[in-house]
């Protein structure tokens, strides 16, 4: 499961935070109290010209809470113009440079964001300095009174051009992955067509020729009519057969498609993802269902777990076939909804079982015994999706 965004308060956010999380942002305007409440020389022309800012600044702040580029621009340079005029009456303005910077980080490219939080940390700066000197008070102990809000418009501002970033870096990869899903599924089509052209085109030719020569012969030559007959039985049988051998390959590379997509998935939520395998047989049916447990498996971690890493493991142990998938999430108590009790009953069919825990994160251990027809499995070292953890 993705890991939630820290709150860094802004205009700029992505499209999952919408709603009521830029009202939550507002909570950073009790920075304009303290004066007002512990500066006896503060006066109601002051307090009226903050509660005026903070009118003007709401919709501003509102209406470029999703804005792009240059009417984005244009609210953040109003909202820093805010503070710029009200700091000479109430020194907390100076939050409104950090909405201003918090702004900005929305823009694009990046370069053009980094430059504008560096531009109003500097006007901040600048302005810092220079407003004692205009009022003829103390400096610079005047001055470092605004020091915090200066370094906050530094930090937030590219605190939050580093967060939308990553967020466009992380929606980037889920796009590829799903584009790379879909160009792999349009080309197994295009493979399994092309298989059952070569495989079931020559012979369906066959069985009609046949059949049409047996439709023929049937009152002039009945026995031969009835070989013919016969010669498209034995060709069915032959092309179910090799339907089913058929089948039963496309099933045999699942497993290895299930790690590949788990992997993806995985890495595009930001969760590490180790692997490790040891050399296997397992019939079809086994890899079926280690194939749906696993897909299943990694749909928790991702959903539920809040987890920032994942280790696949499958093992050999005695008799078993082990599926072994372990998180540092959440854990806790597991209730056994539709997706593990559909796990734990194909493994049962199959004479396995299915465990699970939920202590210092969630472990679910799969396992079937090592019986009936059975097929090579290439060992999957853990270079081929990634390096061996130590802990593995």
């Amino acid at each position: 499961m993705p890991k939630p965004r820290t709150a860094v308060p802004g205009l700029a956010a992505p499209a999952q935070e919408d709603g009521w999380a830029k009202y939550g942002y507002l909570v950073y305007l009790v920075s304009l109290l303290p004066q007002a409440v512990f500066d006896p020389g503060f006066g109601l022309p002051n307090a009226l010209v903050t509660l005026l800012s903070v009118a003007a600044f709401l919709p501003l702040y509102l209406r470029g809470w999703n804005g792009r580029d240059g009417r984005l621009l244009a609210y953040a340079w109003a909202i820093f113009g805010l503070g710029v005029a009200v700091t000479p009456l109430n020194g907390g303005a100076g939050v409104y440079w950090v909405y201003a910077a918090a702004a900005v980080a929305g823009l694009q490219p990046v370069a053009k964001a980094r430059r504008m939080v560096g531009l109003f940390t500097l006007l901040a700066a600048l302005w810092a300095l220079a407003l004692p000197l205009l009022q003829g008070a103390p400096w610079p102990q005047s001055s470092a009174y605004f020091f915090p809000a200066v370094f906050f418009t530094a930090f937030i501002g590219l605190l939050n051009v580093s967060t939308l970033e990553r967020e466009r870096y992380q929606r980037q990869l889920v796009q590829a992955a799903e584009e790379n899903q879909r160009l792999a599924a349009i080309a197994e089509r295009e493979r399994i067509a092309r298989d059952l052209h070569d495989l079931l085109g020559h012979t369906l030719s066959v069985v009609t020729l046949k059949a049409e020569l047996a439709a023929k012969l049937a009152e002039r030559d009945p026995a031969r009519a009835a070989r013919e007959m016969r010669e498209v039985e034995r060709i069915s049988r032959e092309a179910t057969a090799q339907v089913r051998e058929a089948v039963q390959g496309y099933k045999s590379r699942g497993l290895q498609g299930e790690l590949a997509s788990a992997r993806l998935a995985l890495e595009a939520a930001g969760v590490r993802f180790e692997y490790y395998a040891q050399a296997l047989t397992l019939s079809p049916t086994q890899e079926t269902v280690i194939g749906m447990a696993l897909r299943e498996a990694v749909t928790n971690v991702i959903r539920h777990s809040g987890a920032t890493r994942c280790a696949i493991r499958l093992l050999k142990e005695a008799d078993r076939v082990v599926l072994e998938v372990e998180d540092d999430g959440r854990g806790g108590v597991l209730e056994e909804g539709s997706g593990l009790r559909g796990m734990r009953q194909r493994a049962e069919a199959l004479g396995g079982s299915l465990e699970y825990s939920g202590d210092g994160g969630t472990r679910l251990r799969l396992w079937l015994p090592t019986t009936g027809p059975e097929r090579a499995l290439p060992q999957a070292h853990p270079t081929a999706l990634h390096p061996k953890p130590d802990t593995l």
